[in-house]
């Protein structure tokens, strides 16, 4: 009896284990912690596990709230046994509170909720990247650069504090979007094995503005990494031992941290030095992109930084010599102007922006016609067929009536109708000076004249998103639920459209440029006049425009610059920057619009270490149009912003 009883206990045991265990494991881990940047991503890694079986299905991951929510599908061949483990990089919006993370294949479904803690604006966020965990916790008494948005309570622009969050380089994201909210990344120990794929996010995350900061000292491996080293102010030829750090005493106006300390030995190639000790550069940046690269000579995680008393100030001053914003901010201002729209800021209303040539009939026209339809179909109509006493022709005359006016209406309208799809993009392409690798911001506007549903591919890209929604506050509709399938091409599949619409694609990817522009300029000021003089040289096979030159001290207008070739600029004088543009920011609630040149001027104005130059052109390519499943018209804007180096300052 025994026996029996003991063999039923073990077979429902192993019953319970088989059919309680799940046939699918899903594990949710945030990259970069859970308080993601508005309108930047929120990184994670998403892991399958297979217990029973073999799967394919899609993974769907979903953030957002308020008829804003975007959903991302990955397509999953998931074998018996096997493990795998997806970067997503879902973007969040002012409102995504969590994220829906679910995968589905036949005969199974599993469901992981991940709360959002909360989504930053004022605040910036700080992320080391290494095996450290601990250390970066003093930014979080440490200001942010001045925010463009207002507070609508003092109606005063505000400054926040920092978010820190840790990750070690096997999960650090190949995509530069994952980045995107991201404004400063700390390197450390462990950073050295970041593959091929990661550092290349990492530079175009440094040239859409991000600020990367790279400590030297003892276990600094990562400084020979060949990836690393074209973007680094200083070239390291070693280190050595220095009894005190008596430079950062200087930068903080404290007494000096106490103990020996391990530095990078370096020479100066490319930026400024900002602090030196025993004629080493012990602080340098140099401008790259949008952003900047910063390397410091000693580490700030280590001793004796870290128990140096004044950590918060050396980090603030470090904030303030090299103010920015993640690139989050600059993607979503970029967008927002080439929205397709423009809004009256003081009345709010909107209206399209593009090229296609529509004349459709006023509505004043339509109310009479309309009024005059319903007068003939009934009261005219009865009254002439009743004198005529013809009431039984009434079958007749009131259908020929109706035709008459849809004929009309028709002729009026028709020529809508018969306009083919058509397409405007607008790109703006940031690089470096000397270097073909890019990062695109684009937007496409396609009119449809026709309804139906259409297939969309978006070649090499890392986000797209669709819809002409606006944010709270501007009285048109929330940004359109889109659906995209990841991959390589990122699709859109079915995406439904209405007759005579108007749909807005956003979307992002990385360039190389068919060359590169480079040159030399050189600032120079003489009582109280700043002067620009220098040569640039265009090595693509295009013409760029409208050329300007914006420093922080002023700008320049070059006009043009023909393909392959170079432009000379002899002491020009240099005309303040136009701020006037930073009025154009409304509310809290709202992502500012800023053209490029706006940007350009919104950043450099804030920047108050001055060895960075950037070229502002247009040109006719390349042109990084989507491809849809029916012909299309396209016409394209193409803007570039191109960082120099300026000497002299």
């Amino acid at each position: 009896m025994r026996r029996l009883v003991f063999c039923l206990g073990f077979g429902g045991a192993l019953l319970l284990v088989a059919f309680g265990q799940a046939l699918v494991e899903l594990k949710v881990q945030p990259l970069f912690g859970t308080a993601p940047a508005a309108n930047g991503a929120f990184p994670m890694a998403v892991q399958l596990e297979s217990r029973s079986g073999n799967y394919r299905g899609v993974l769907s991951v979903s953030v957002g709230e308020f008829g804003s929510r975007r959903e991302y599908l990955y397509p999953i061949d998931l074998p018996a046994g096997s493990r795998k483990v997806v970067i997503a990089t879902p973007i969040v919006g002012r409102y995504g509170d969590r994220a829906t993370i679910r995968f589905t294949a036949r005969g199974v479904s599993v469901e992981v909720i991940q709360d959002i803690s909360r989504v930053i604006e004022a605040d910036q966020l700080a992320v080391l990247v290494g095996d450290a965990i601990g250390g970066l916790q003093v930014l979080r008494q440490v200001n942010t650069a001045e925010n463009p948005l207002i507070d609508y309570q003092t109606n005063q622009r505000i400054r926040g504090k920092y978010e820190v969050a840790y990750c070690r380089a096997e999960l650090f994201p190949e995509q530069s979007i994952a980045l995107s909210g991201t404004q400063m990344i700390v390197l450390s120990s462990g950073a050295e094995r970041l593959r091929a794929e990661q550092w290349d996010a990492l530079r175009r995350w440094v040239l859409l503005g991000g600020v990367l900061v790279v400590p030297g000292g003892a276990g600094a491996v990562y400084l020979q990494n060949p990836a690393l080293q074209p973007i680094l102010p200083v070239r390291v030829r070693g280190t050595r031992s220095v009894s005190q750090l008596e430079s950062v005493g200087r930068w903080t106006g404290a007494r000096a941290p106490d103990g020996s300390a391990t530095v990078s030995e370096a020479q100066l190639t490319e930026g400024a030095t900002l602090l030196s000790q025993d004629g080493l550069p012990m602080i340098a940046v140099r401008p790259y992109g949008l952003g900047a690269v910063v390397f410091l000579a000693f580490n700030p995680l280590e001793q004796p930084m870290r128990d140096y008393d004044a950590r918060a100030r050396f980090w603030q001053r470090l904030a303030d010599t090299v103010p920015s914003y993640a690139p989050s901010f600059s993607i979503a201002a970029i967008h927002q102007h080439q929205s397709g729209y423009q809004v009256d800021p003081w009345s709010g209303r909107s209206q399209i922006a593009s090229d296609v040539d529509l004349d459709p009939p006023s509505v004043l026209l339509i109310v009479v016609l309309l009024s005059l339809y319903f007068m003939l179909v009934v009261p005219v109509n009865y009254w002439v067929l009743k004198r005529l006493r013809a009431l039984d022709w009434a079958w007749v005359v009131t259908p020929l009536i109706a035709l008459a006016f849809v004929g009309i209406l028709w002729r009026l309208a028709g020529d809508l109708y018969r306009k083919s799809l058509s397409s405007k993009v607008q790109t703006v392409i940031v690089a470096q000076s000397g270097s073909p690798d890019a990062y695109s911001i684009n937007s496409v506007l396609f009119f449809f004249p026709r309804a139906g549903l259409f297939d969309l591919q978006f070649d090499q890209t890392d986000m797209v998103e669709a819809g002409l929604g606006r944010d709270f506050g501007r009285g048109m509709p929330q940004t359109t639920v889109v659906r995209t399938v990841q991959g390589e091409p990122t699709r859109m599949e079915g995406y439904r459209v209405s007759s005579l619409s108007f749909q807005w694609f956003r979307y992002t990817r990385a360039v190389s440029l068919q060359g590169r522009v480079e040159g030399v300029l050189r600032l120079e000021q003489q009582g109280g006049q700043a002067f620009l003089s220098g040569t640039l040289r265009n090595r693509l096979p295009y013409d760029l425009t409208e050329l300007r030159i914006l420093t922080p001290v002023g700008e320049v207008a070059l006009g043009d610059l023909k393909a392959r070739g170079t432009l000379s600029i002899g002491r020009k004088p240099l005309r303040p920057l136009q701020v006037s543009a930073f009025r154009q920011f409304f509310g809290w609630w709202e992502t500012p619009s800023l053209s490029p040149d706006a940007l350009v001027s919104f950043l450099l104005h804030r920047r108050e270490f001055k060895g960075g130059a950037i070229l502002v052109a247009r040109a006719a390519e390349p042109v990084l149009t989507p491809e849809i499943d029916q012909a299309a018209e396209r016409a394209a804007r193409v803007t570039y912003l191109i960082s120099f180096p300026l000497e002299g300052r």
